[in-house]
């Protein structure tokens, strides 16, 4: 299940009963549902649904009632059905994330016996924590966290669900995915400084959407503020001075501790370079001010440098601004 597709629900079919059937007795004529906005116990596909309604030829009323199914005797039975996955790769924790289903997600938790399942990826290379997080249900996504759901997972573009977070700009959603859950080591520098198949870490998404709430959380957590992304070398003080968000840079520069003004690029220009010419040259110029590191930079920049790098990316067809 895509992006695109986290809201359509009408692919799915329940019950008229609250638990849809699933764990009590099943009705033999499933309905279409519409629009699924609240979890109204079980969420599940139609699909499965046939797979459990009677086939008998006699009226529903004259139909000996179904016995109940219990975890202890179907255990494998269930587990099977709620993780086959259908024509899109997605299982039954795939669509109770997209949509929300607080109990359905519960249920597959608990009965989940080997927790990599919580990890399995649809067609798109989704997790059910991306999928949580993509479609905003943030209890989801915590839920399935202190569950034991890899935080590491990359989909077709190299994003981890903590890039997928960043992306939605909700510092809340950084913070249910970080914090450390009960029984579980805290998030390992790793995977905070991830980086998709652009070089990109979630620092430096969150200095090119010029969010400091972000960059705030994201450094709590134990992020590398210095980090250089893997298409220019740009630490996140890069990339704001190159984008004029005086917010982020007057952020770095004044409240994050060990932020490196001297950090080059792969072309051998610090942020103050990058900052020629903009808003945010005198904003640079004012914090390197006697600084003996800083006043040599105009020596040595080279210039035949930059113009190497300009003439690689542009062989590699990489896009990169050079001032």
């Amino acid at each position: 299940m895509s992006a695109k597709k986290v809201t359509d629900s009408t692919k799915f079919t329940v019950e008229e009963s609250t638990d849809s059937g699933f764990l009590s007795q099943v009705s033999s004529e499933p309905k279409e549902v519409k629009n699924v906005e609240e979890d109204q116990g079980v969420c599940v596909t139609g699909d499965l649904i046939d797979i459990e309604s009677t086939t008998g030829t006699q009226p529903a009323a004259a139909a000996p009632p179904a016995p109940a199914i219990t975890v202890t005797e179907n255990q494998d039975f269930l587990l099977a059905l709620l993780f086959r996955q259908d024509e899109d790769g997605d299982t039954q924790l795939h669509i109770a994330a997209v949509h929300g289903c607080i109990k359905t997600v519960a249920m597959i938790i608990k009965l989940c016996q080997d927790k990599a399942w919580l990890d399995i990826t649809n067609d798109y290379g989704h997790t059910a924590l991306h999928l949580a997080i993509m479609s905003h249900h943030v209890v989801v996504a915590r839920m399935l966290v202190m569950a034991g759901a890899s935080l590491a997972i990359r989909d077709h573009t190299g994003e981890t669900p903590l890039h997928t977070a960043v992306h939605t700009k909700q510092d809340n959603y950084i913070e249910a995915l970080l914090e450390p859950a009960p029984g579980h080591q805290r998030i390992r520098a790793a995977i905070l400084d991830q980086k998709n198949y652009n070089g990109q870490a979630c620092v430096h998404l969150a200095a090119s959407a010029g969010r400091v709430d972000l960059l705030k959380r994201l450094v709590f957590y134990g992020a590398d503020i210095n980090a250089r992304e893997g298409r220019a070398g740009w630490t996140p003080l890069h990339i704001a001075a190159r984008s004029g968000n005086k917010d982020v840079a007057v952020h770095l520069l004044s409240k994050c501790q060990g932020v490196s003004r001297a950090a080059r690029d792969y072309a051998g220009r610090t942020p103050r370079r990058l900052a020629r010419r903009s808003p945010l040259e005198q904003l640079f110029n004012s914090y390197d001010a006697g600084d003996s590191d800083s006043e040599t930079d105009d020596d040595e920049y080279d210039s035949d440098s930059e113009q190497l790098f300009e003439r690689l990316s542009e062989a590699c067809g990489v896009s990169i601004d050079v001032v």
